[in-house]
């Protein structure tokens, strides 16, 4: 019962798009980027945990609980928002409490400039 493959980065192209064009959040524990994009209407998500965030078990948990901020914060995002969060290897000294603050933060700040990219443009 997890994210649909809908909802999430698959590919490493996927991935790379949104690493190349996104906006790029430094959030302590881990980096927040996201893209937003025109032709999509689904929120998608895909996490980075790789070896240097630790052993198995921590990377593995730490994808379970980012998967769970998504599930619940998901309408957050603006629509079309293709993610990727990349754990750091100090992800696990903060509490589940904290993690939320810090993404809350982050898809405030991606809303924000959303709107003002708007603006601009129009």
């Amino acid at each position: 019962m997890g994210i649909p493959a809908s909802n999430r980065l698959r590919k490493p192209c996927e991935f790379q798009g949104v690493r190349s064009l996104g906006h790029r959040i430094h959030c302590g524990p881990f980096i927040f980027q996201c893209h937003v994009s025109e032709s999509l209407t689904a929120r998608r998500l895909g996490i980075v945990a790789s070896g240097r965030v630790g052993k198995a078990v921590k990377r593995n948990y730490g994808k379970r609980v980012f998967r769970e901020l998504f599930r619940k914060h998901a309408t957050e995002l603006p629509r079309g928002s293709e993610l990727v969060i990349v754990l750091r290897s100090h992800f696990n000294r903060h509490s589940f409490d904290d993690l939320e603050a810090r993404l809350l933060r982050a898809c405030r700040t991606i809303q924000k400039n959303q709107v003002s990219d708007i603006a601009t443009s129009s």
